[in-house]
């Protein structure tokens, strides 16, 4: 048994005080000139340190730029510089070994692509390379800095197909991403090669022996140990060298890195009840505890509308039992029918002639069911995309049931789901989560994105959840760029938060907990906060601004990757820092990282309530990965931008269905 391990490998450097070669800023204070700088002098490194840039080389002689001064520094007080010696040492000798080393500007990783094909060329056409993901880190403890780096490893597809292969072996090159010739291994094309070359179960038996977090700790611990034996040969500038490489599982450092489990929160049903029986599935608690919005629901009249083409509704007709048998079953209706509306033809043309019937017209959610063919269909052309953008401009939601799975039977999961899907599109609140009461009103402000056609950034702004985890008000409208983040996400704060504060805040004071899909910048959120306060200035607000993220080189393994990750599993690396686990077969945690300049800095306190609103997903009755306040408005947006590609459709309409959950 070797407990929990983190894959953050401390470093110890002989760093002492020493002279440095450094030069001007101002002189290459432009993006293009600092570029050009490095472009001229390829062996020489460079490192922005305020109005100064530090260099170095590990050659004994090289061209360096002109202007060079020379300055004492202590490198015991740039951790960041230290970081970047590391960082170039070591992918220098990995590279050296024939490693292909590309830096990741989303994660800020290095990947080190090994030459080897796992696939040993049984795939013609593929090739399957294993990826080690290199990333130096440093963070402080109660005054003490941790200096190291971080290993995580993953697999890389590749064709080694073109797009002229590809169609001379009978593959669809449709619809497939790439260029130059060149066809990118993503999930689309991977599928549509497996399904053409008949080599799937060969594919997933050589992942199945790769993959898994068994065999990625053996990867990294084989990494790491090579590096330990080569430290003493890690060229390093300034006298440094390398003494130890730390490998500890936690906790280590006197305890002040160590795990600590935050634990589930409860469940609140009708009337506050809570689970007495010890019920082990979320689905039965409903069903036997009735949902939490129960009296809104129960006596009301609820007519929901089933649009299929004619040639399906033999099994529609079937579906349509099943799921209105389980509505009344887990939701407790007492007032629910159906309404089909049949249709000619499967043609987008077919489902627009029935969408204004006055009887669908009356009903409170819609099934529109297509077809997989339909779903790769863009927006414009789809006929579920054109039904939710023309329903929801009448106040109707409306949820896409494809026909395969409806003749596949469906599993007893899959309809739990939509009938959870369905009851949140209608309004409903299946279940609430504890909360905990304080001293302040608190509200939880959600701010995701998505990426339009375009591959622009489209925000989702500020979902708003009161901090027992019920809905607020989920109007994103207008949608953001960056261009008018700032000032959009002021506005709608503004104008959805001063009617909600007037209601609930104590002695006029509130706090607001913002979960960011991103960094928080002066540029953006800090400036639209400022603005927020000065509007509501008869207000004391304090606020957290709080990035949520994957997008790290941290993982987690239990026992060397043999037991599952214990879900809850805290993580503070530093005053500011920490990560939290949410999936137990997953290595890989969330990121938490808190703003310096928030006013309220309970960094566990903000993490609990993360990792409890991972449990408030209408989408399904299992926790979710993400919390659902960055989730929704990713969700949301990703939505909206889809709808606003079919004609005649503004995001205005969205103020029909602002309280539903229309989107999931």
């Amino acid at each position: 048994m070797s407990g929990l391990f983190l894959n953050f490998y401390q470093t110890i450097l002989t760093a002492k005080a020493g002279k440095i070669d450094v030069i001007d800023y101002s002189s290459y204070n432009t993006k293009e000139a600092f570029r050009q700088l490095k472009e001229t002098y390829p062996d020489v490194q460079f490192y922005r340190d305020g109005e100064k840039i530090l260099l170095w080389t590990i050659k004994a002689t090289v061209n360096k730029p002109p202007g060079i001064a020379q300055i004492e520094m202590d490198l015991t007080t740039k951790p960041r510089v230290l970081c970047r010696i590391i960082e170039n040492a070591i992918v220098a000798a990995v590279s050296a070994l024939g490693y292909q080393a590309h830096k990741n500007k989303y994660s800020n990783c290095w990947d080190l692509i090994a030459t080897k094909d796992l696939l040993e060329s049984r795939i013609e056409g593929l090739s399957l390379h294993r990826v080690v993901h290199f990333s130096s880190n440093y963070f402080f403890k109660e005054g003490k800095l941790m200096l190291g780096f971080s290993l995580a490893t993953s697999l890389k597809n590749t064709f080694t197909w073109g797009r002229d292969e590809f169609e001379r072996f009978g593959i669809d090159v449709k619809g497939l991403k790439g260029r130059e010739g060149k066809i990118h291994a993503d999930l689309h094309s991977l599928k549509r090669f497996f399904d053409t070359r008949g080599v799937q179960g060969i594919y997933d038996n050589i992942v199945e022996s790769e993959s898994g977090p068994v065999r990625s700790f053996q990867v990294i611990d084989k990494f790491y140990k090579w590096l330990d034996n080569a430290k003493g040969t890690l060229q390093l500038p300034f006298n440094l060298s390398m003494e130890k490489i730390l490998k500890r599982y936690l906790p280590f450092e006197d305890n002040l890195v160590r795990s600590e489990i935050i634990a589930k929160p409860e469940r609140y049903f009708y009337s506050n009840r809570k689970n007495t029986q010890g019920l082990k599935y979320y689905d039965q608690m409903v069903k036997s505890y009735q949902p939490y919005s129960l009296e809104l629901y129960q006596n009301r009249p609820i007519a929901i509308g089933v649009i299929c083409p004619k040639e399906y509704q033999g099994e529609t007709e079937g579906f349509v039992r099943k799921i209105e048998a389980k509505l009344k079953e887990d939701f407790h209706f007492n007032q629910l029918s159906f309404f089909l509306k049949p249709i000619d033809g499967k043609a987008l043309e077919n489902y627009k002639e029935v969408l204004y019937d006055d009887a669908l017209l009356k009903c409170q959610l819609i099934y529109v069911i297509v077809n997989q063919a339909h779903e790769k269909l863009s927006p414009d052309m789809s006929p579920y995309y054109y039904c939710k953008a023309k329903l929801i401009g009448n106040g109707i939601p409306t949820q896409d049931v494809q026909i395969e799975t409806i003749r596949q039977k469906p599993s007893p999961f899959t309809m739990t789901n939509i009938a959870l899907n369905s009851y949140a599109k209608l309004g409903g609140t299946a279940w609430t989560i504890e909360k905990e009461d304080k001293l302040k009103d608190e509200l939880v402000v959600g701010i995701g994105s998505t990426l339009s056609a375009g591959g622009q950034h489209v925000l989702g702004i500020a979902q708003i959840f009161h901090n027992d985890g019920r809905y607020m008000t989920g109007n994103c409208s207008p949608l953001s760029t960056f261009d008018n983040y700032a000032a959009n996400l002021e506005e709608h704060l503004y104008k959805t938060l001063k009617p909600l504060v007037e209601q609930m805040s104590k002695a006029g004071s509130f706090r607001l907990i913002f979960h960011l899909f991103k960094s928080s910048s002066e540029e953006y959120e800090i400036k639209a906060v400022n603005g927020l306060k000065q509007r509501l200035a008869a207000y004391d607000f304090e606020f957290a601004l709080v990035h949520l993220g994957y997008g790290h080189n941290f993982r987690l393994y239990n026992n060397d990757g043999q037991y599952d990750i214990r879900t809850g599993t805290y993580i503070q690396l530093s005053q500011y820092t920490a990560l939290l686990h949410f999936v137990a077969k997953s290595d890989l945690p969330l990121k938490i990282e808190l703003d310096k300049r928030s006013t309220f800095t309970s960094l566990f306190y903000i993490a609990k309530q993360v990792y409890w609103f991972s449990h408030l997903s209408h989408r399904s009755y299992m926790p979710s990965k993400r919390t659902v306040t960055i989730m929704y408005p990713s969700l949301m947006a990703r939505m909206t931008e889809e709808l606003k590609m079919v004609s005649g459709w503004d995001y205005d309409r969205l103020k029909a269905v602002s309280e539903k959950l229309w989107f999931i």
